[in-house]
């Protein structure tokens, strides 16, 4: 099964994580993410709904994500965050480096 579906709302793609952003999953973002970047998608929102935790891979992974859409002039939202990811984010400080969203439909439409 792939832990990381990928869909497109016009210009905006979903990167949703279907399991932890930890480990093997890491590398399958880190691909699809490369992907999106050839394909000049910048504007990305990262679903977390069904992710559990993130660990320090995966976290380095949203930075990377995040460095390859400002760089393309694009945005990374994430949302969907339950309560252990929000405090990973808050205790590595990386909570302000991300804009984050209660859920997709709000995250989507946030780029207006």
């Amino acid at each position: 099964a792939m832990a990381i579906n990928v869909t497109h709302y016009g210009e905006v793609s979903v990167l949703a994580v279907a399991e932890d952003l930890t480990g093997e999953n890491v590398e399958e973002f880190a691909v699809k993410s490369k992907k999106l970047a050839d394909e000049s998608r910048h504007d990305v929102v990262v679903d977390l709904t069904e992710a559990e935790g993130i660990d320090s891979k995966g976290l380095e992974s949203l930075l990377e994500l995040q460095a390859q859409c400002e760089s393309g002039l694009g945005h990374i939202r994430l949302c969907g965050l339950n309560p252990t990811c929000v405090t990973i984010l808050e205790i590595t400080r990386l909570a302000r480096r991300f804009e984050m969203y209660p859920d997709l439909d709000t995250a989507v439409r946030s780029f207006g």
